[in-house]
């Protein structure tokens, strides 16, 4: 035990602001954008390729593997104590948008944004860039300080972040066969997240038939077949009861567009986008079935114009499990003592709303959770950013995580 103390110790001396700092600089000034290319856009194994595994490399990591799509695992450690961590981490940030600046870099005082000493802005350092920079500081101090891993650590860049489903993480894990008994992903304030719901897209598409719309009767309005969907999806759909921190499974209609898009027209097609958020415990596709159950009665109903039928069809899109582990989980208390260690506190224990790649990780039996630097209330906008401090901090943590777990 005080041969890991000493080591901590080393360690921690080793993770500064400045350096942490620099690493979200140079991170935010290389773009890895979402785009309709979604996992498949050029630019997100271009980063990974440049800002990512040459850093590795350095750092003396040589086990560096790719799969198909680009997403990259490297691991550390002579793996023969039985003691696996796995931190996950990702390329993919929002697109630029309307944000000044976006891959700049600024350094900017926190101050005027609530946030403790300076920021970064950049696209990305909210979300994802952040938790990148702190978990390559960590790892630089580890091997700055010539800590030796009886365990295994496992980490993983994926070209995934903003697309909203697990098929990266998932290609990554199935190529490689890799697994851990834990892992940390993507947080926001230095919190650890508990637990989040999943999602479900489902699409519902009506067709009717077109005509001129000064002459319904002799058409089939796939609005209107739409309208009587939504109708009874919102009168008849039965949900399970609240959670009593993730609140309830929802159903949101959250895209409605019809053919032909011209003027006065019937239109021929109208599609329905279905949000549908999950609980812990539902199954994606149990939730899929009720949804269908449910349109598929308007299937060769009548357009009441016309007296001609609707034809409906439904195609179950992206989806994402839902995550929960209890406050004494084993990934939690690890956290917990890695905090307690490298701060002298403990993280704020929280839920999540959105949907992450933590709910796949404990679908297949590695217990998982969110932990780590960025800002949720800049997410998405303008003023994208991170602090520089709850970098650093976290990048403390991340470092006597992995020490305390597998030195």
């Amino acid at each position: 035990m005080d041969g890991q103390d000493e080591a901590l110790r080393r360690v921690l001396a080793g993770i500064t602001s400045e350096r942490v700092k620099s690493l979200m600089i140079e991170l935010a000034r290389i773009p890895s954008p979402l785009t309709e290319l979604l996992e498949a856009e050029p630019q997100l194994r271009r980063f990974i390729d440049t800002a990512v595994e040459p850093r590795l490399r350095q750092l003396g990591l040589t086990d560096i593997r790719r799969d198909r799509m680009g997403n990259l695992l490297a691991s550390r450690g002579a793996a023969t104590s039985g003691r696996s961590l796995m931190l996950v981490t990702n390329a993919m940030n929002q697109p630029a948008a309307t944000m000044p600046n976006p891959y700049a870099g600024e350094v900017r005082d926190g101050t005027a944004y609530g946030l403790p000493g300076e920021v970064v802005l950049g696209k990305g350092l909210s979300e994802q860039k952040a938790p990148l920079a702190a978990i390559l500081a960590a790892l630089e101090a580890i091997s700055a300080g010539a800590v030796e891993l009886t365990g295994q650590m496992v980490f993983l860049c994926c070209v995934s972040g903003e697309t909203g489903r697990h098929d990266a993480i998932r290609s990554i894990i199935e190529s490689t066969g890799v697994r851990a008994e834990m892992a940390v992903l993507n947080g926001t304030g230095n919190a650890i997240s508990l637990g989040n719901r999943g999602r479900v897209d489902v699409t519902v598409r009506v067709h009717g038939v077109p005509c001129h719309s000064s002459r319904p009767a002799e058409g089939c309005n796939a609005i209107t077949g739409a309208v009587e969907v939504a109708r009874r999806l919102t009168a008849e759909l039965r949900m399970p009861a609240a959670h009593p921190h993730l609140g309830p499974p929802t159903l949101t209609i959250n895209r409605i567009g019809s053919l032909p898009d011209t003027t006065h027209t019937v239109p021929a097609r109208c599609d329905i986008g279905i949000d549908r958020r999950l609980l812990p415990g539902e199954s994606p596709q149990a939730a899929v079935a009720d949804i269908v159950a449910i349109a598929q009665a308007v299937d060769g109903a009548r357009d009441p114009a016309s007296g001609k039928a609707w034809r409906v069809e439904i195609e179950e899109g992206p989806m994402m499990y839902p995550s929960l582990v209890a406050k004494d989980a084993g990934v939690v208390r690890a956290l917990v003592e890695a905090s307690q260690a490298a701060l002298g506190a403990a993280p704020v224990l929280s839920y999540a709303t959105n949907a992450f790649d933590q709910g796949f990780l404990n679908h297949i039996g590695i217990e998982a959770c969110t932990y780590g630097p960025g800002e949720a209330k800049f997410a998405h906008t303008d003023l994208d950013m991170a602090s520089v401090e709850r970098a650093r901090d976290a990048a403390r943590v991340y470092a006597a995580l992995i020490v305390q777990r597998l030195v």
